[in-house]
C-alpha cells in the first residue's frame, strides 16, 4: 500500500456488518490475527482458501530472500516475482504481456528520526527532498527552538546556542492555502492521520529561509511541523545550494507537541539519520491478455512490488497471491469478462496503475477491483468502493461476517481508476491505515489485540511469511471469488 503516513480512523461498520455481527454472536479472540468469529460455517472454506493462496506467498517470500530481501520495482526481487506469476499463468494456458514504463525514484537509504531522551520512541516523519544527507550514523542532538517558532527571520537564532543541535520549527499555516499541487503517493507508508502530502511552493520557500538561518546557527538538522495539523508536509528542494542545507523532515503536530513538552520538562534529545538517493526506475506491469479483447470486462488488480526496506509479504504479496488464485480459478478461465493486472511501482506513487490508465483504452472497462494488504496479522476486514463493493459485502453478509467501510480514495491502485471515472471497489485488512492502532471496538468485532497496529511490520524487514493471518487471507479470498463470479456470469 502506498505509503503516506496515514492513520485514518475507521468509518464504522456498515449496517449489514452490524447485523451480521449480531446474527453470528461474535466471540473476540485475544490472539493476534486469531479467529474473530467464533466458528461460523463459512470459516473452514475461508481458511482453506487462505492456505491455498499461502502457497504463492511462500514462493514470493523465497524470491525476496534470494534477491536482496525485497521485491521493489526495478530490483531483482520484482523481476523474479513477475516471473513466478507469469510461469503459473502460462502453465495454466493463459497469455500475458508486460507493459513497461519508467520513472525517477527517491530511495530512502537511511530514514530514521527517533527521540532517545527522556524516553525512546520513533517519530513518524517525511524526509525533505534535495537537502544534505546526515553524517554516517546520523546525528544525535538536543532539541532546540529559536526565538520565534518559525526560524525564518534573520534574528531568529540571536542569543541562542544552537550548535550541533536539532531545531524544531513551525511552518506558517497560511502558506498551505497557496498549495499548487497535492501529491498522492502509493500504499500505506508510515502512518499518521491523513493520506495526503500537500506541497506549497511558498511553504517550501519559507522552509528554505528557515534552513539558511539554521545553517548559519550551526544547527545539524531540522524538524518541521504545521501547528494543529496531523498530516505530513512534503518539502521538495531543488534550487542551487539546497544540497548544502541541513537535513530536514516534516513531523506531525502531535509529535511536535510531545517533543515540546519533554523539552519544557528538562530537555529532549533526538537522533536524525537521513539520506535520500535519486535513481531511475525501469519496471513494468504484468497483464493477462483476455481471450476476446473486444469484449467489455472488469479489471482485477494488485501491486506486485514491495518497498526496498523489506519483502512485503502482507504489503503486497498477499494481494498479488490472491489475484493469482483468482486468475487460475475455473470461474476466470471459463469466462471472457475479466482481466488481471499485477502493478509495478505502486509504492512509488501508484506508478503502474497510473501508467495503465494513461495509456490503455478504458472504454471497455466496466469496473476495477483492488486487492492490497489482505492478510494483516492484527486484521480488520475493510471494504471500499463507489458501487461495485456490493459484490464483496453481499457475500460477507450472506455468510454472517462483519466488515468496516473503508475510504474509497485510500492510497492504493484504485485511485487512478476512480479519478478516471471507472467504478471501483476493493478489500483490505487495514482500513487503508496499516500502522494505525486497533481500537477496543474493532478488537471486540474482529479479535486481535487492541492498542497494536493492524500490521506491526508494515514497510519493514519483518513483513515476511510469519507476518500474515491465514484467516484474514481466506476471508478476503473467498469474498474476492464471490466478486469475480458476480462480474463474470
Amino acid at each position: 500500500m502506498t505509503s503516506t503516513h496515514s492513520h485514518q480512523q475507521p468509518q464504522g461498520m456498515s449496517r449489514r456488518g452490524v447485523l451480521g455481527a449480531i446474527a453470528t454472536g461474535l466471540v473476540a479472540s485475544t490472539a493476534l490475527g486469531g479467529q474473530a468469529y467464533g466458528a461460523p460455517p463459512a470459516c473452514p472454506p475461508a481458511e482453506s482458501a487462505g492456505e491455498r493462496v499461502r502457497q504463492h506467498l511462500r514462493a514470493l517470500d523465497a524470491v525476496a530472500a534470494r534477491h536482496g530481501g525485497d521485491r521493489a520495482a526495478g530490483r531483482p526481487g520484482f523481476e523474479h516475482s513477475a516471473r513466478y506469476v507469469e510461469r503459473r499463468l502460462h502453465a495454466a494456458g493463459l497469455r500475458t504481456r508486460r507493459q513497461p514504463f519508467g520513472y525517477p525514484r527517491t530511495d530512502f537509504v537511511r530514514d530514521t528520526v527517533e527521540q532517545i531522551r527522556p524516553q525512546r520512541r520513533e517519530v513518524i516523519h517525511f524526509p525533505a527532498h534535495g537537502l544534505a544527507a546526515s553524517p554516517d550514523g546520523g546525528h544525535i542532538g538536543e532539541l532546540v527552538v529559536p526565538r520565534d517558532p518559525f526560524g525564518d527571520a534573520a534574528d531568529s537564532w540571536e542569543g541562542i546556542d544552537a550548535r550541533a543541535k536539532v531545531a524544531l520549527l513551525q511552518l506558517r499555516p497560511n502558506t498551505l492555502r497557496g498549495a499548487r499541487q497535492e501529491r498522492r503517493t502509493g500504499c500505506h507508508t508510515g502512518d499518521g492521520p491523513s493520506g495526503h502530502q500537500r506541497i506549497a511552493d511558498d511553504q517550501t520557500a519559507m522552509a528554505r529561509r528557515a534552513l539558511v538561518h539554521a545553517r548559519a546557527a550551526d544547527v545539524s538538522a531540522v524538524l518541521f511541523y504545521l501547528d494543529q495539523f496531523d498530516f505530513l508536509i512534503g518539502l521538495f528542494f531543488d534550487a542551487p545550494g539546497d544540497t548544502g542545507l541541513p537535513p530536514a523532515a516534516a513531523v506531525f503536530s502531535s509529535a511536535a507537541t510531545a517533543l515540546r513538552q519533554d523539552m519544557d520538562a528538562g530537555g529532549a534529545t533526538v537522533r536524525v539519520d537521513l539520506e535520500l538517493q535519486e535513481r531511475q526506475v525501469d519496471t513494468f506491469n504484468v497483464l493477462t491478455v483476455p481471450p476476446d479483447i473486444t469484449a467489455p470486462r472488469h479489471l482485477f488488480g494488485a501491486h506486485l512490488d514491495s518497498v526496498p526496506a523489506g519483502p512485503g509479504i502482507d504489503d503486497n504479496a498477499s494481494g498479488s497471491a490472491l489475484l493469482l488464485d483468482l486468475a487460475l480459478s475455473p470461474t476466470a478461465r471459463a469466462g471472457r469478462r475479466a482481466q488481471f493486472c499485477w502493478w509495478g511501482g505502486e509504492e512509488d506513487g501508484m506508478r503502474g496503475s497510473r501508467h495503465f490508465v494513461a495509456t490503455e483504452p478504458l472504454k471497455l472497462v466496466r469496473g476495477y477491483f483492488n486487492s492490497d494488504m489482505v492478510a494483516a496479522p492484527n486484521y480488520v476486514i475493510s471494504v471500499y468502493g463507489d458501487g461495485p463493493q456490493r459484490h464483496y459485502t453481499d457475500h460477507l453478509a450472506a455468510i454472517g461476517l462483519p466488515w468496516l467501510e473503508g475510504p474509497v480514495d485510500g492510497m492504493s491502485d484504485q485511485v487512478p481508476f476512480l479519478e478516471a471515472g471507472i467504478p471501483v471497489a476493493g478489500i483490505d485488512t487495514v482500513n487503508s491505515a496499516p500502522a494505525r492502532l486497533k481500537d477496543d471496538h474493532e478488537a471486540a468485532i474482529f479479535g486481535g489485540v487492541a492498542g497494536q497496529p493492524f500490521d506491526p511490520q508494515h514497510h519493514a524487514p519483518g513483513d515476511t511469511l510469519s507476518n500474515i493471518s491465514t484467516t484474514a487471507l481466506g476471508i478476503c479470498t473467498t469474498a474476492s471469488h464471490a466478486a469475480l463470479r458476480a462480474t463474470t456470469r
